[in-house]
């Protein structure tokens, strides 16, 4: 195991909790790929999956966990390991709609911004 220095003004209590927040999405080898993916699920958590998983995926299964393809563009295809079978390659994101919704309103606020704002030259 790897032992990590911490700051001397941090309490054990906050030493304990920051270890268990660590700890919250670490797979073990006895934990299936899709039950890590219903943790992620019920932790509201973004997705990745690759081009197999995510053509199994049925985003908007549970009326409490309902996912999407991330809005922005640029982001629904990324590069990392899938959540279900840990393999590294092009992937897509799914966000949960409730993030996918705050993304958005960010998006939008970010084009009325540049078609509204002006330049000021100094």
């Amino acid at each position: 195991m790897v032992e990590i220095l911490v700051r001397q003004d941090y309490s054990p209590e906050q030493i304990k909790q920051a270890a268990a927040v660590r700890s919250e999405f670490r797979r073990n080898k006895f934990t299936s790929g899709s039950a890590h993916l219903d943790d992620l699920i019920a932790l509201g958590k973004a997705l990745v999956l690759c081009d197999s998983h995510a053509r199994k995926f049925w985003p908007h299964g549970a009326k409490a966990a309902k996912y999407e393809r991330h809005p922005a563009a640029n982001m629904r295809r990324v590069i990392g390991n899938c959540d279900v079978c840990n393999m590294p390659g092009l992937a897509s994101l799914f966000v949960s709609c409730k993030d996918a919704i705050e993304h958005r309103r960010n998006l939008e606020k970010a084009k009325r911004d540049m078609e509204y704002g002006t330049f000021v030259s100094s």
